[in-house]
């Protein structure tokens, strides 16, 4: 049974500025269940939020930076997804088979990214049904590629990953932030599942000739400002150099997710909405989607997690779980906002105070 009448939060510092509250309410509106969503300001897990967490009152959270690991010691359980990237942005209270609720961490960053660019896909073949749980084929020789470092480069390679992409290719300046994320991700590493493009010559290696991957989606992660050092430069010309490979779509007998007819890229940056490297991407003939569709498509996967007490990639994926008149207004709300505005000073709930230990 769906929960009513609970309290949901954003935990995270800061976060006045989100656009959580409007999005989630907008669906607890349109449900009529009295649930409501607020965030808490606050830059330490607290015994204080870990009390307000416990509560019957409160029906689950969202998670935010700086809080997405340090959160994570504190739950009963958490998601495969959210210990392959150690990151936790979503908490479901689970019913147990004994009558109890145990917390279950989750990272719907990776369905974020994984169901904005499928439903990007669904447009290119609007006569053809597409499940979200579907990937290509092997035999597509299909690669992804990744444009940063981090917690958000570990959820999009690995949400490519789940969509049959491999190898994923890694574009960052930093030689070392790469290093962590596949010394994160071993399970992709070891099998060389996680190549550094570092220069145009790398590209040419790797991807241009009979035979070589072909990238069909991509995801960017890099901040949307201007490049200054070198190293940040050739980041874009990295890039521009992948971008103007050829595309011929790979013939493939039979693949329950089609080949795209023009090459995905997801602009995870969306202030502004149509930021540099998104212009760009779309000038080189690419199919260009910004960063708000992942956002779309992560908190919908939080609120049919949140409703049915499931903290499954299933879960989180199943467009029959709320109504779809609800989902078009939550999506429709999110499209159409500006920019929070933030009057007055935000208050970290816990300044001054010691973070809770693990009991």
């Amino acid at each position: 049974m769906a929960p009513s009448n609970k309290k949901f939060y954003l935990f995270g510092y800061p976060v006045a500025h989100s656009a959580s509250p409007a999005f989630h309410n907008c669906v607890f509106q349109g449900q009529k269940t009295g649930n409501s969503f607020e965030y808490w300001s606050t830059s330490k897990v607290t015994d204080e939020m870990l009390e307000t967490l416990q509560s019957d009152e409160c029906g689950g959270t969202a998670v935010t930076m700086p809080l997405k690991a340090a959160i994570i010691p504190f739950l009963d359980e958490i998601s495969p997804e959210s210990k392959i990237t150690d990151a936790c942005n979503t908490i479901v209270k689970v019913p147990t088979a004994n009558g109890q609720i145990k917390l279950v961490g989750q990272n719907t960053d990776i369905l974020g990214v994984r169901n904005a660019l499928v439903n990007a896909l669904r447009t290119q073949f609007p006569a053809q049904t597409i499940s979200p749980n579907s990937s290509f084929p092997a035999s597509a020789k299909g690669a992804g590629l990744v444009i940063g470092g981090g917690a958000t480069t570990r959820s999009a390679a690995h949400a490519l990953t789940l969509l049959g992409l491999s190898p994923i290719f890694l574009i960052n300046r930093d030689p070392a932030e790469v290093k962590f994320v596949q010394d994160a991700m071993p399970h992709l590493s070891s099998k060389n599942g996680l190549v550094h493009l570092r220069t145009p010559q790398d590209v040419e290696d790797y991807l241009v000739g009979e035979g070589k991957p072909q990238i069909l989606m991509a995801v960017g992660a890099i901040p949307a400002i201007s490049p200054q050092t070198y190293a940040e430069r050739m980041v874009y010309t990295t890039v521009m150099a992948l971008l103007t490979i050829p595309y011929a779509a790979p013939r493939v007998p039979e693949s329950e997710l089609p080949i795209p007819v023009k090459r995905l890229f997801l602009e995870m940056p969306y202030k502004p909405r149509r930021t540099p490297m998104l212009q760009i991407v779309e000038a080189m003939g690419w199919h260009g989607l910004n960063g708000i569709q992942a956002m779309i498509e992560q908190g919908l996967a939080q609120q049919r997690m949140w409703q049915t007490g499931q903290a499954t990639v299933e879960a989180g994926s199943d467009g029959g779980i709320l109504p779809p008149e609800i989902e078009a207004a939550a999506r429709k709300l999110a499209d159409d906002m500006t920019d929070v505005v933030v009057h007055g000073k935000e208050v970290d709930r816990a300044e001054g105070k010691e973070a809770a230990r693990r009991k």
